[in-house]
């Protein structure tokens, strides 16, 4: 009976050191719960395949070539995010023809997008300008004092600790005409750009266009050129 006692005390102990070891694959010395040991080199070779993570089994990959990141969620489970989750692309239709009156701005377009991470957000736009005030009609036009037009952004709504309703990303130009009446003919192209790091949250960002001088009015995008848009594309940073 006392053999029977010390095989059975034998196994269970043998049993808890089994759930307690390191395991080593292709490591005879584990220094983690788990080490896995092997030679990659980037995705040429990989040491580690998980079937539910492959382009079969997961909808998060477009296709066969696709490579993505994975990330631990907060219960430990390993996932990989589409690219809906990870990069956003966005493109406005072409601006529509915008008139800003002298001394004051106007907003183009505006985008309402939602951060689900704190992100690198780019933002950039074409957006070409005609001045529709007569210079030859206009005598405060031609005394030589410098203006100022173009176009930047604001926030009109974002989450708390971000400033709304302050100008960033300006292009603009100033000009100074003192004679004649063909400097401002034509169209003078603003390409307003900005790169911002935001936390995640609900934003609106609007482009304006702008005239610095109460006697200089223009029009953008008067030639209805579909190329004048704006792009915004957000990169998460941190998940």
């Amino acid at each position: 009976m006392k053999i029977k006692y010390k095989l059975t005390f034998a196994v269970i102990l043998s049993y808890y050191s089994i759930l307690i070891a390191q395991v080593g694959i292709s490591n005879s010395s584990p220094l983690q719960t788990l080490h896995i040991s092997g030679i990659g080199t980037g995705t040429a070779q990989p040491i580690i395949r998980i079937d539910g993570l492959n382009s079969t089994q997961n909808t998060a990959h477009e296709n066969a070539a696709s490579l993505k990141r994975v990330f631990a969620t907060s219960n430990g489970d390993l996932v990989i995010l589409n690219n809906n989750q990870t990069n956003k692309f966005y493109t406005s239709p072409a601006f529509p023809v915008t008139a800003v009156p002298g001394g004051t701005e106007r907003p183009v377009v505006s985008y309402a997008f939602t951060l689900d991470y704190p992100s690198v957000v780019h933002v950039e736009a074409r957006m070409g300008s005609t001045v529709t005030s007569d210079i030859a009609n206009t005598a405060s036009l031609k005394n030589g004092q410098a203006r100022s037009f173009g176009g930047y952004y604001k926030f009109t709504s974002a989450p708390s600790g971000v400033a709304t309703n302050v100008a960033f990303g300006e292009s603009s130009m100033s000009h100074s005409t003192s004679s004649g009446t063909n400097q401002l003919n034509g169209v003078f192209y603003f390409e307003p750009r900005k790169d911002l790091y935001l936390p995640k949250g609900n934003y609106t960002i609007v482009l304006y266009g702008f005239s610095g001088d109460a006697s200089m009015a223009f029009s953008i995008n008067s030639i209805a050129q579909t190329s004048q848009q704006m792009r915004v594309s957000i990169t998460p940073v941190t998940y």
